[in-house]
């Protein structure tokens, strides 16, 4: 493993926590891979085999319904790892992991994950903390799936998908590639409401959409709307209404 590898994991939060000596350590013990966009790190169901931490690019975490329905539910960039719960129970992963872009990857196998991380109370507290952080972020969403509007919930989600999966450290300024479809699913709507929403959030200048991409451009706003809802929400005064009121 070089030592670019481990100064791209520094960005995350997990990886850069660690002891000096477990770090190395964990260094030592991966993979490197590079991984083409469109291709699996691993499927929803497939059997535990370790965790996955990323170095270059991004990917898309995707959680599909028993319906067939592909859910967006996170976005993967440099610095951050998958793969804990899995890791500890041994059971299936809960969701897949696809490159939506080309990147590079390190993989920690699931004995190495043991040998490291389950021999003592304190390299095991360590290891379940990015799984306890999406623990906690998963009871705020049902209580936001029940209370937030269509429109708190999208500003939600897409600071979400600007951020790191376990925690609030913004990682990204755009979502790309995204669809329209995705951004839908994820907040329990129609897509042609999710198209009305989305322009509204561009009219007031917090966004910019274009093809498969989505810009943020008020962060501020975005986070007010997000954690506060609508009240005191409003559109962004436009150019052709400043210039008439000078």
């Amino acid at each position: 493993m070089n030592t670019q590898d481990s100064i791209d994991l520094q960005r995350g939060r997990w990886f850069p926590a660690l002891p000096e000596a477990l770090q190395d350590e964990v260094m030592r013990s991966a993979t490197r891979h590079r991984m083409r966009r469109g291709r699996h790190i691993f499927r929803q169901g497939d059997p535990a085999n370790g965790i996955f931490g990323i170095t270059s690019g991004e990917a898309h975490i995707i959680g599909t319904t028993l319906a067939g329905l592909d859910i967006l539910v996170a976005v993967f960039r440099p610095g951050d790892w998958t793969g804990f719960l899995s890791s500890v129970d041994e059971g299936p992963y809960t969701f897949s992991v696809v490159a939506s872009q080309s990147c590079e990857i390190v993989h920690l196998p699931l004995p190495a994950v043991k040998r490291i991380f389950m021999s003592d109370v304190e390299g095991f507290r360590r290891f379940i903390l990015p799984e306890l952080a999406s623990t906690r972020a998963i009871y705020s969403r049902v209580v936001e799936s029940l209370a937030f509007t269509p429109l708190q919930r999208l500003a939600q989600r897409l600071v979400d998908l600007t951020s790191e999966p376990h925690g609030d450290l913004v990682t990204s300024s755009f979502i790309s590639p995204v669809t329209q479809d995705q951004i839908a699913l994820s907040i329990m709507a129609s897509r042609q409401w999710t198209n009305r929403l989305l322009q509204h959030l561009e009219q007031a200048d917090v966004i910019r959409i274009s093809r498969g991409r989505i810009d943020i451009r008020d962060r501020a706003r975005l986070t007010q709307l997000a954690v506060h809802g609508e009240s005191g929400f409003t559109l962004a005064e436009t150019a052709p209404a400043r210039a008439a009121a000078g």
